[in-house]
């Protein structure tokens, strides 16, 4: 395979992953980047590449689930810097974010009961942490950003701490607890999805100038696979009533075309420390391993593609069969959809190793 025009050493396109790769639907990528990415995105046989960027490093968490915080910071740096070409990832949250009044992080705290209270949960903390700390050398203050999930109780089961006072960081669920009451809440307004209906959470629509999706690498035993699209599960009022045939009649492409979700979602910066190869969306000690890694990008199809990739090559080396692309079939029907593009040939991906 041809090497990208930015390659140095270290950095190289993965070929598992690509050896890997979800048949394509046959149609080229032409989202809807925002205008100050597109830029960045290189052009072949006609074709508008989605980049990703991929940085891991073994070190940066170890087995009991602590992260090293300075090492994490590094490698955001260092990924926001290839993913833009900015001298200074202050640079890049400066041009994209500085005049965003508010910030969204959301992230997805879902099936963390087995191992809510101990230290495999540090990274969820960690890695909104390094993302704020960043922004902050661009000038863009703590109190700019609302963490967000579905509920309060499991934004605790990851370490969090309920903030709802202005000032500083709000963290913040659309409700209280799984039962669905309390919290933030959601619209009125009701928003089609396919031949179904949801609400959406206010934190998004009332609370977020913009939002970075902050998705883990997880298997799902209805989806196949959890990661930026299935994120915004946690952000509608009804996520139950779109389970239905691999959560596909409606369900993952459908709401992903929202508008307001597109036009809020800015950036996906996931969290892959600590991932889940098996059982998920829970988390079970033993299917649990540290990946150690990041990925950037504005394209949720290719960003999940990439992830899919990651999570069936583990799968493979501890002698399990692949997720079958038929179960995780929302990939392909996203593209159709005009998402983004589940297409190697048209993921522009750079790892830093």
């Amino acid at each position: 395979m041809k090497k990208n025009s930015n390659t140095s050493t270290g950095i190289t396109r993965r070929n598992f992953i690509k050896a890997a790769s979800l048949s394509a639907a046959g149609l080229s990528f032409i989202g809807a980047l925002p205008a100050s990415f597109k830029a960045m995105v290189k052009q072949e046989s006609s074709r508008i590449k989605s980049r990703i960027v991929l940085i891991k490093n073994p070190e940066v968490i170890n087995n009991e689930g602590i992260v090293d915080t300075s090492l994490l910071s590094d490698m955001l740096e260092k990924a926001i810097m290839k993913y833009s070409g900015e001298k200074s990832a202050a640079n890049f949250w400066k041009n994209n974010f500085l005049k965003d009044k508010s910030i969204g992080l959301k992230v997805n705290t879902l099936g963390l009961n087995s191992i809510a209270d101990t230290t495999l949960t540090n990274h969820f903390d960690a890695f909104t942490k390094a993302i704020i700390e960043s922004c902050g050398k661009a000038g863009i203050k703590e109190d700019r950003f609302i963490i967000w999930d579905r509920s309060e109780e499991e934004l605790i089961s990851a370490g969090y701490k309920i903030q709802k006072e202005n000032g500083k960081t709000r963290i913040l669920g659309c409700v209280e607890s799984r039962r669905g009451d309390g919290g933030i809440g959601y619209t009125d307004e009701e928003y089609p999805v396919g031949d179904k209906k949801t609400r959406l959470t206010k934190i998004l629509t009332e609370m977020c100038d913009s939002i970075i999706n902050i998705p883990l690498i997880k298997d799902h035993g209805t989806a196949g696979f959890t990661g930026a699209l299935k994120n915004h599960y946690g952000t509608i009022n009804n996520a139950r009533e779109f389970h239905a045939n691999n959560c596909t009649s409606p369900g993952i492409p459908e709401v992903n075309t929202i508008p307001i979700i597109q036009k809020k979602q800015k950036l996906i910066i996931s969290n892959a420390l600590s991932c889940v190869f098996n059982g998920g969306p829970r988390w079970d000690r033993k299917f649990m391993w540290n990946f150690g890694g990041i990925l950037i990008g504005t394209d949720p199809v290719a960003i999940d593609t990439v992830m899919f990739n990651i999570i069936n090559e583990k799968r493979k080396l501890e002698g399990m069969p692949p997720i079958s692309e038929n179960v995780a079939k929302h990939f392909r029907l996203s593209q159709e959809l005009g998402l983004g593009t589940n297409n190697m040939n048209e993921i522009d991906l750079i790892e830093i190793s």
